[in-house]
């Protein structure tokens, strides 16, 4: 419209068009965008190309990046971005870290991009540091424990708070127990080799806990966090929905504690755990989980895999069945279940001792009607393990490594009845060792077949990832 009107002027007044007058008109001089800060309202003015942005799309898409890119934009870009300091919610949510949480060997991680004296700068730089709600540091070996404490100090107002990495030591702890922090309701933490009440002088700072995620839980911690939430509800039940552990080795947690989880915590949600059995027969608790409100049950890893090459750390059929109702009938409400059973690292030469099988124990422990995903993992099936089971909500079956190493692959098959015994399940919502295949007997399913189900950006089926896109109503085909 304003190059129509410049050569319609052109026109009336006979007179020629510049080419600063048509670069002007093509190409009008950016609005100034406004970003509102409390009361005040700063604008970008001078930012290049970045003025011609939606402020707001500008600051969506660097909500989105890392922690050194963000900063980038604030301070280093242009004086024009500047005023990103002081937009609040590009900064309620800090993480240090440069990797996926949820990725395998995330405890490992080292952060070299900056040090732990400009982590409490960067705290001091923020306007509104009282406002970030989520705060996440992976602390690398020599960070100093003090600008560590003096950071988590000025965020007083955190309710996620995750503290991972190699760096956490006992003198982190110990100054983190000096302060309380009764905004917080999710927290992530390691610890290392430090004793029970250390963790737990750090656990009662936090009397609103609803979620805890660690590296290293153990029987103790677990007792130790139910008194302390009651004691802090004045006998209340304690609030507890979320129990994870981060870990795939752990020798201090026992089933007899996994089980002791559910009547610690009643309001538990979720839980995932790992275990460290030896098999074939280990003791087992006779009583079961009592999960009246448990949602998603994962267990990782049944077995511990580092035995003597002349013995088997793997669970006899009978076990497995054992286990499966020890865990499993006491969850009614169960939509998601993971059972991995685990496999023995083999040293050269060593053969792969049997794996459990399925068999029966679906029918002596019936799974729960609103189970919607099953993941198992190196547990042997076959197609009769799940006769006479009632799944209409299952949509989505994962197997992986669930064949006999020394008979028939069965896993295709196994999918092919299931998708007949269940209404909502799909060959495009089942996977069996990443393979593909065409169904062989159902009109229903002929034009079908097994999708490579999870896509790419999704890393496996039992993580939170797929579980959150399906409650937000993502299509994962």
């Amino acid at each position: 419209a304003a190059l129509e009107q410049l050569v319609l002027s052109s026109l009336r007044a006979g007179a020629p068009i510049s080419l600063k007058q048509l670069e002007g008109s093509a190409r009008p001089p950016p609005a100034r965008a406004a970003v509102r800060v409390g009361t005040a309202v700063a604008q970008f003015e001078d930012a290049g190309p970045f003025s011609l942005l939606p402020v707001d799309l500008l600051v969506k898409v660097l909500e989105n990046c890392y922690l050194p890119v963000k900063l980038t934009f604030a301070i280093e870009v242009c004086k024009g971005l500047r005023p990103l300091r002081f937009v609040a919610d590009l900064w309620s949510v800090v993480r240090t870290s440069l990797q996926d949480a949820q990725r395998l060997g995330h405890h490992y991680e080292t952060v070299d991009w900056i040090t732990s004296r400009n982590l409490v700068r960067f705290a001091q730089w923020l306007p509104d540091a009282d406002k970030v709600t989520e705060l996440s540091l992976l602390i690398s070996k020599g960070f100093a424990p003090d600008d560590v404490s003096a950071t988590l100090a000025l965020f007083p107002g955190v309710e996620r708070l995750s503290l991972t990495g190699q760096g956490m030591n006992k003198k982190i702890l110990t100054l983190m127990a000096k302060v309380q922090r009764p905004a917080l309701r999710i927290l992530d933490l390691d610890w290392g080799q430090v004793g029970a009440a250390t963790v737990l002088a750090v656990l009662k700072t936090a009397p609103s806990l609803e979620s805890l995620a660690s590296h290293k839980l153990s029987g103790d911690i677990l007792e130790g966090l139910a008194k302390l939430l009651r004691e802090a509800r004045q006998g209340g039940t304690p609030l507890l929905t979320r129990l994870r552990q981060t870990g795939r080795y752990a020798e201090n947690v026992t089933p007899f504690a996994g089980v002791a989880a559910g009547a610690l915590f009643p309001e538990l949600q979720e839980f995932t755990i790992s275990f460290a059995l030896r098999g074939p027969s280990p003791p087992l608790p006779t009583a079961p989980l009592q999960g009246a409100n448990l949602r998603r049950l994962h267990i990782y890893d049944m077995i511990y895999g580092f035995t003597a090459s002349d013995a088997s750390p793997h669970l006899s059929d009978a076990s497995l069945a054992c286990f499966i109702k020890t865990f499993v009938s006491g969850c009614p409400r169960l939509e998601s279940l993971c059972l991995s059973h685990g496999r023995k690292y083999l040293s050269r030469g060593e053969t792969l001792p049997r794996l459990p099988r399925l068999g029966k124990s679906f029918q002596a422990t019936p799974l729960p009607r609103t189970l919607v995903m099953l993941e198992l993992k190196e547990i042997v099936v076959a197609p009769s393990d799940f006769a006479g089971c009632e799944l209409p909500a299952l949509a989505l079956v994962r197997l992986k490594h669930c064949k006999d190493e020394h008979g028939p692959d069965l896993q295709k098959d196994t999918i092919e009845e299931l998708c007949m015994a269940c209404p909502k399940l799909e060959p495009s919502g089942c996977v069996a060792d990443e393979h593909r295949f065409e169904p062989k007997h159902s009109s229903k399913l002929q034009q079908a077949r097994v999708c490579n189900y999870p896509a790419e950006h999704i890393g496996g089926l039992s993580l939170e990832g797929v579980l959150d896109a399906l409650e937000r109503g993502y299509t994962l085909y």
